[in-house]
């Protein structure tokens, strides 16, 4: 794995090189830097990947110029999802493979669904504003589609990321530091942080790697307990350390990648989490899913529900995602509810508020999060049981 990030910052500072070297005005010359190295790299990891990535994008080009001939039918662009369904709910499905972070061990390991989702968002979004601007060019949505660094975890940017004025930027060295600076904070987190959480950590609780724990098991709530908290934080530092390196990739292009995470540990309730966790993704839900669900129904709390429920399916098709949608839908639906009400204040200081909501908002995301990544529903009837003793 570390000789593939090596690979793959050498090819960032090459690529960047000589998209640098041709001028403001050669904005389809350094597109096809872009194209060329990212379409190459998908190639190398996984022919599959890049081929299916492609077709996408033209259904996803498709579906934008029927919605621009036949605006009534509003629901063409979601038809941009149908390879991650056909992928999902299919004997073809993990059609894909390609590195990226897992809560349960390697880094390296199939996200074929999950990286799937990301760039069909990424097409979703753009055909929604490429209708707003009355233009979407086929070379746009292609160049956010395959940009590599941001290939198999995002962020989840529409291709306006990508058009004219952000291809025609001027070099800016001290942005190109900062990315390479970037790149490093993203390795730091992964291989020091994330090995010393999985190996070290884990192993001195449990005697095994995070991985084995799956196997051995859980004697009791406190270790079921403690094992959501460590299966988290792994999760955040590899999810946070690829879309740092995806975003110091494209700072030295002078490519403003969207930010996607706020110091979510930080987080002081459910509400403040989803500000501060996955923010690209927090925005499109935000857009394109709960506005617009409310605006039909007029039901926060079942829209709230029905959004992350159907996130959570997104996510991967599985009964633990199923627990994870309807329960942070259901935590934000209910904290809506709370704060809705007329009631003093809690007599206790602030900072007294914030450190309980700091402990039980991680312990609910953690506790979800793990219920989500477990391997199987086996692993995951264990994992449950354990929290009331039983060993099944």
């Amino acid at each position: 794995m570390l000789a593939s990030l090596q690979i793959l910052l050498l090819t960032t500072v090459a690529a960047s090189f000589a998209y640098w070297l041709l001028p403001a005005a050669w904005v389809e010359g350094r597109r096809a830097v872009l194209l060329v190295t990212s379409g190459t790299l998908l190639y190398i990891y996984d022919p599959a990947a890049l081929f299916v990535a492609v077709g996408t994008v033209l259904l996803a080009w498709l579906l934008y110029g029927l919605t621009r001939r036949y605006p009534k039918y509003g629901w063409l662009p979601w038809l941009v999802v149908l390879p991650l369904l056909i992928n999902a709910f299919t004997p073809i499905g993990d059609l894909i493979t390609f590195p990226g972070g897992s809560p349960r061990g390697v880094i390296f390991t199939n996200l074929a669904t999950l990286g799937m989702s990301f760039y069909t968002f990424k097409l979703y979004a753009s055909i929604k504003q490429g209708l707003k601007l009355n233009s979407l060019p086929f070379r746009e949505i292609l160049t956010t589609t395959l940009f590599f660094p941001a290939f198999p975890t995002g962020p989840i940017d529409a291709s306006q990321k990508f058009d004219h004025a952000a291809l025609s930027r001027d070099p800016d060295p001290r942005r190109w530091v900062m990315g390479v600076g970037r790149i490093g904070l993203g390795v730091f987190k992964i291989y020091i942080v994330g090995g010393y959480i999985q190996s070290t950590l884990t192993v001195d609780v449990f005697g095994v790697p995070l991985p084995g724990v799956y196997a051995q098991g859980w004697s009791g709530p406190v270790e079921a307990l403690i094992f959501a908290f460590f299966s988290f934080a792994f999760l955040y530092v590899n999810f946070s350390g690829f879309t740092d390196i995806a975003i110091g990739s494209g700072w030295m292009f002078n490519l403003k990648l969207t930010e996607n995470f706020h110091f979510p540990l930080l987080s002081h309730s459910i509400q403040n989490f989803w500000q501060r966790w996955h923010l690209s993704l927090s925005k499109f839900i935000t857009a394109y899913l709960f506005k617009p669900m409310l605006r039909r129904t007029g039901k926060p709390a079942l829209s709230l529900v029905v959004t992350f429920t159907l996130i959570g399916l997104w996510h991967n098709v599985s009964v633990g995602y199923l627990f994870w949608g309807l329960g942070h839908g259901a935590a934000l639906a209910l904290t809506m509810y709370y704060r809705g009400l007329k009631r003093p204040p809690l007599p206790m200081p602030m900072i007294v508020r914030r450190a309980g909501g700091i402990v039980i908002t991680l312990t609910f995301v953690s506790l979800m999060s793990t219920i989500a990544n477990q391997p199987s529903n086996r692993d995951l009837a264990r994992y449950v049981a354990s929290f009331v003793g039983v060993h099944l």
